[in-house]
């Protein structure tokens, strides 16, 4: 059985050197284990990263190594690829929220799940927002199971101050 591996490509790991001022922060966990319109999960991410740093509203300020793990819950499917993603930008939560969900659709995820867990050519979830504590039906930030998840804490441990 293949063992869970961290990976480096060409924007993962990646640290800015910006000297903007942003009003908020944002940390984003990324996954893929479904290469829908790429030729790997890899350039899933990769293209991600591309698609939101040519965008003037935000900043990508620094990324993990991407990690190559098991899948949980669901687990006769591929193995994930997973990163954290901190950007910066002026836009507001609902915006943000908006973005990820578009990107999501963008990169090939359909609207709804074929069920809990299933596999998925790009998962973005918001863990952090800020230092905001927020708790609706459809978004609670941080996010909810983050630290149960080996596929967000290992990743967000190569992010400084985290």
């Amino acid at each position: 059985m293949a063992q869970a591996e961290i990976l480096d490509s060409k924007h993962y790991p990646y640290r800015a050197h910006s000297l903007k001022q942003w009003r908020n922060v944002f940390v984003l966990s990324l996954g893929s284990n479904v290469a829908k319109h790429y030729s790997s999960s890899i350039m899933t991410l990769e293209s991600l990263f591309t698609w939101l740093g040519a965008k003037r509203t935000l900043e990508i300020l620094e990324t993990s190594p991407i990690w190559r793990n098991p899948p949980f819950g669901f687990v006769e499917q591929d193995y994930f690829y997973n990163a954290i993603m901190v950007c910066g930008s002026n836009m507001g939560l609902a915006e943000v929220y908006r973005l990820m969900f578009y990107a999501e659709r963008r990169f090939g995820r359909g609207r709804k799940r074929a069920f809990k867990n299933a596999p998925r050519s790009l998962d973005v979830d918001l863990i952090y927002f800020n230092t905001l504590r927020v708790r609706f039906a459809h978004l609670q930030v941080p996010h909810r199971f983050y630290k149960e998840r080996a596929s967000v804490m290992l990743p967000l441990s190569f992010i400084r101050g985290f």
